[in-house]
């Protein structure tokens, strides 16, 4: 079944403002005259404003326009939004959506301390417009993660919209639990080997043969871990990790900077 709007859909919306905003309609496409506008090239300009919009929403847009009782003719652009308004979130509602995705809420679990994301419904092409800009928010950057987030999310709405889809919301990853146990391997003895090994030539009926000697198994000791070098810590120690940062020819975190400048003032 296609999903998208018609030629005749194009059609009965002219013939719908037309009826209801004659007199506005004549004066914005003039039928006769010097300013004559051909209807085909009305119907192309139609066509174009309500890309991407389905059958559906095209039949709740007629609805909305023949109820709304406005006194004036919406522009094209305006229909649309009839369409599609209650099917998306603008830019700014996603900006709002996005920061109640991301808060965070600090409680003591039963065995450590640890932070909870307390998770919001969320679009998908919002969690991905966020996915991009999520590193300015830990910065602190929020006016500028704003504002690329808006830029992003604008992208990413006309192109969904270009293509016909529908809003869908974002799906969590589902996490499995498990725990991190380290599994032991306990060798069995020589004698108990020796035992299941002629118990094996009993069940193949390998009579007359020479079994190969028993492997004997013994149990290597475990390795010691290497110790890697993490450097100073940031937090504990600012002024040495910043040293290391100019060291090594790293920029320094704006927070640890901050927390610097804090101190020597």
């Amino acid at each position: 079944m296609n999903n998208q709007i018609t030629q005749n859909d194009i059609q009965f919306l002219i013939a719908t403002l037309r009826t209801l905003y004659a007199s506005q309609f004549n004066k914005n496409f003039p039928s006769e005259g010097a300013n004559a506008i051909p209807m085909s090239m009305v119907e192309s300009i139609v066509g174009n404003a309500l890309t991407g919009v389905t059958k559906y929403q095209f039949d709740r847009g007629i609805v909305l326009l023949s109820t709304s009782g406005k006194k004036y003719m919406p522009s094209f652009a305006e229909f649309k939004e009839l369409c599609v308004g209650q099917d998306w979130w603008n830019a700014q509602k996603a900006w709002v959506k996005a920061c109640d995705y991301t808060k965070i809420t600090k409680h003591k679990a039963v065995e450590i301390e640890k932070d909870v994301y307390q998770f919001q419904e969320i679009t998908t092409i919002t969690k991905f417009a966020l996915d991009q800009v999520m590193l300015l928010i830990t910065d602190g950057e929020m006016h500028e993660a704003k504002r690329q987030f808006i830029r992003l999310y604008e992208e990413y709405l006309a192109e969904a919209q270009l293509k016909g889809r529908v809003q869908e919301w974002y799906q969590e990853p589902i996490l499995l639990a498990h725990k991190n146990e380290q599994k032991v391997h306990k060798p069995v003895s020589n004698v108990e080997a020796q035992k299941h090994l002629n118990s094996l030539m009993q069940r193949l009926k390998i009579n007359g043969r020479k079994p190969a000697p028993v492997q004997k198994l013994q149990a290597k000791e475990k390795e010691p871990e290497l110790i890697k070098e993490l450097g100073p810590d940031p937090f504990d120690n600012p002024y040495e990790y910043a040293e290391m940062c100019r060291r090594e020819g790293m920029p320094i975190p704006k927070n640890i900077q901050r927390l610097i400048d804090g101190a020597t003032q």
